[in-house]
């Protein structure tokens, strides 16, 4: 039987699904075309708004939490600016076409350091914790 993930791994892996995410938030309306109005929102959403990232205590570095919780603000800053936007008037909106660059410049600043394996602990990305406690 297969035990639960520790904490360290579940914060890994989401970190790689940030990253994912920035992949799509990146992509401007095609983003907004692939996973549609409320998954161009609530997709970051249910994984930023987490103790650890906020706490900085997550897989994160300090630079990637930073860009990550503003790249948040800006999401929240569109749906107040319209919680009812069906997806043509988001896009309409430049909304996307504003939160893209922040999104790609996330996206290189995690691709620096590299994703984290979504099976092994990992002191950094590549550096399995076994190792890197030998060191």
């Amino acid at each position: 039987m297969i035990g639960e993930p520790s904490e360290r791994l579940i914060e890994q892996r989401i970190r790689n699904r940030i990253y994912e995410i920035l992949e799509i938030l990146a992509d401007c309306d095609a983003g907004v075309d692939l996973v549609g109005i409320k998954g161009y929102f609530n997709l970051f959403e249910d994984f930023v708004h987490r103790p650890s990232i906020e706490a900085g205590t997550s897989a994160l570095s300090k630079d990637e939490r930073a860009i990550v919780l503003e790249i948040a603000e800006f999401l929240e800053a569109a749906s107040e600016t319209n919680p009812d936007f069906t997806k043509a008037e988001f896009i309409d909106s430049d909304w996307p076409g504003k939160i893209a660059p922040t999104a790609r410049e996330a996206r290189a600043l995690f691709l620096r350091r590299g994703l984290f394996s979504d099976t092994i602990e990992e002191i950094e990305p590549g550096w399995p914790a076994a190792i890197g406690a030998g060191r």
